[in-house]
């Protein structure tokens, strides 16, 4: 028997969590026939496998409760049995606030005072961190006479505690051509797990993480950590640390890690020198259209792997856990600061100076995280990953000089933290959500618009002006570049790899707005505010989970050169349409219809 090195690193397969050995064998989820295609045919390069586009005459409409194929209660009671009492019959988060079975004032009143806490609506089986996509049709209320209806929320939820769990709702979804929604905190700005008629898959329950020291294959040696679906990112930080390493993650709090922030691409606060959550994606574990659970790596299901880093959640398949790189721990300078003007030229002309070191910024590895308001700015951080105060300084040095020059007080608070996580967690606070009277779009600014002074001052115009029409900026100066300066191997927009800014306005309506003054309100943002943005950055993009549903040529803006193979790839895994979400890969094959019944676009 040859004896192993012991130097040599054995190949390491990270063990599935317990929930994930309880599944559907191939067996069962068989019998998946295939649609029928026209002749548009595609060849996937990285299997080699045929496929073709689908045409919408082979999809049909889905069911609504009224229908006789809706399930009955004992199909539900049977489903409740299959999955350990996962079944949950939708209350609204709100109920409570109006009259009828489920009114009780003092839950109404402490679900209120609670309202924009993000943890609220993630612990919730069905509510969503964006309420206006679910219709405003149960938010909370000083009138209980008012009624509380459905809306956009989910028929059932089911709460999935394991992989068959997911499997059986995947198969009932799909026989019946019931509509399916895929929920793990909500976070997403666009509704993508809210639907109405439909049946919710609640994956937060699966919040297991496991540390892989020595992981090694797909092209990877090194530490790692397997992560499943219902982690949010302060528990992978916080697991990460104790183990005196990082891993790249969002800003937020409460924004789910596995789920639709990596399958979104996410930013992060280290992307300026690592680059987005998807770049250090090494496993992932999915339950696809068909029923089955698959791995998805370099090396299996690679095409799979592609769409999955990057390509939107809710539109593959459902994802179990990922398993991700994990760096050394590294120091981080911090520093906040703001100040105000009612010169609004004086003011103007210090944040065009903070703008014009973006790109200097973002190659020194900063991640700037800032509100700009008409006359007044907020840096909430400037957050610099390996940086020392005195280099920190030094590239803020630019707009303190202009700011004493203009007599503008200010009063930077800089901090250097010895490793990431504390610096993370001192200086970004739980977001703000469940606004009802809110939509947001956002934009990304390429390098190129620095090149010259002229194109800055162009850039900075339409900024401006954008501004001082919504009210308020919220801006992230970072660089997102793919690991190593090389090619993409993800389908991550590639928008981002040339982008030094993301940048986020709304619009915003009286809570008592009617329907008419609430779409022109809507309109003007689209249409005509970020209009101007898009206008200056031609060919550009935005952040799909921090964006606007009504985005034009949302393939492009969203996903870029890469829409096509995802599209085809779509067709490949979910051929009968099993997954839908507003603005993801083959949205556009359907619409809802006047009795909100999802149906395929004639």
């Amino acid at each position: 028997m040859q004896r192993r090195n012991s130097t040599e690193i054995i190949p390491t397969t990270p063990e599935p969590f317990p929930y994930e050995n309880v599944i559907l064998t191939d067996v069962v989820a068989q019998g998946y026939p295939e649609l029928g295609f026209d002749d548009d045919v595609y060849t996937d390069s990285e299997s080699n496998t045929t496929i073709s586009r689908r045409s919408v005459k082979d999809l049909i409409c889905k069911i609504l409760p009224s229908d006789r194929s809706w399930p009955t209660s004992t199909v539900w009671s049977l489903v409740n049995a299959l999955t350990g009492q996962g079944v949950i019959p939708t209350i609204p988060l709100a109920a409570p606030c109006y009259r009828g079975q489920y009114y009780n004032a003092a839950k109404c009143a402490d679900i209120t005072a609670r309202w924009s806490d993000s943890d609220l609506h993630d612990q919730d089986p069905s509510s969503i961190m964006s309420p206006f996509f679910q219709g405003l049709s149960c938010i909370p209320t000083t009138n209980p006479g008012d009624k509380c209806l459905l809306g956009g929320y989910s028929n059932y939820v089911l709460k999935a505690t394991s992989v068959s769990d997911i499997q059986i709702a995947v198969n009932l979804a799909r026989n019946l051509n019931m509509r399916l929604v895929v929920k793990n905190t909500g976070h997403d700005f666009s509704g993508k797990s809210a639907g109405a008629n439909s049946l919710s898959i609640w994956t937060h329950s699966f919040n297991d993480i496991n540390y892989v020291p020595k992981y090694r294959g797909n092209g990877y040696s090194g530490p790692a950590f397997k992560v499943g679906a219902g982690v949010q990112v302060r528990d992978i930080y916080a697991a990460a640390y104790k183990q005196r390493l990082m891993v790249v993650g969002g800003e937020g709090l409460t924004v789910g890690y596995a789920g639709g922030y990596l399958q979104g691409g996410g930013h992060s606060p280290l992307s300026s020198i690592l680059g987005m959550g998807a770049d250090h994606v090494l496993e992932i574990e999915v339950v696809t259209g068909d029923g089955r659970f698959v791995t998805a790596s370099s090396s299996q299901n690679s095409d799979l792997f592609w769409a999955l880093r990057g390509g939107g959640g809710g539109t593959f398949g459902v994802v179990t856990s990922v398993v991700v790189k994990a760096y050394p721990d590294v120091p981080v300078t911090t520093v906040t600061f703001d100040f105000q003007s009612s010169d609004m030229e004086a003011f103007w002309s210090a944040v065009e100076v903070y703008f014009s070191t973006f790109v200097t910024m973002a190659d020194a590895g900063v991640y700037s995280y800032f509100r700009v308001f008409n006359g007044a700015f907020f840096m909430a951080p400037l957050f610099a990953p390996n940086l020392s105060a005195a280099k920190v300084k030094a590239l803020l040095k630019p707009l303190y000089n202009k700011l004493d020059e203009l007599k503008i007080p200010y009063s930077p608070v800089m901090t250097e933290h010895k490793s990431f996580y504390p610096a993370w967690q001192t200086n970004f606070p739980k977001e703000l959500v469940g606004q009802t009277n809110l939509q947001t779009a956002s934009r990304l600014f390429p390098r190129q618009n620095w090149a010259t002074k002229q194109k800055i001052n162009q850039t900075f115009a339409a900024i401006r002006s954008v501004v001082e029409a919504q009210g308020m900026l919220i801006g992230f100066n970072m660089k997102n570049e793919f690991p190593g300066g090389g090619a993409s191997d993800n389908s991550v927009n590639p928008a981002w790899r040339q982008s030094v800014m993301h940048a986020i306005v709304g619009a915003s309506w009286a809570v008592d707005a009617t329907a008419a003054a609430i779409k022109t309100a809507r309109n003007n943002l689209t249409n005509v505010q970020i209009k101007k943005w898009r206008d200056i950055t031609p060919g550009s993009g935005s952040y799909m989970s921090e964006s606007d549903i009504n985005e034009p040529n949302f393939q492009q803006a969203f996903y870029g050169s890469n829409y096509n193979r995802l599209y085809q790839l779509k067709q490949k895994y979910d051929p009968k349409g099993v997954f839908f979400a507003p603005t993801a890969v083959g949205s556009e094959d359907w619409l809802i219809d006047g009795s909100s019944r999802l149906c395929p676009r004639n």
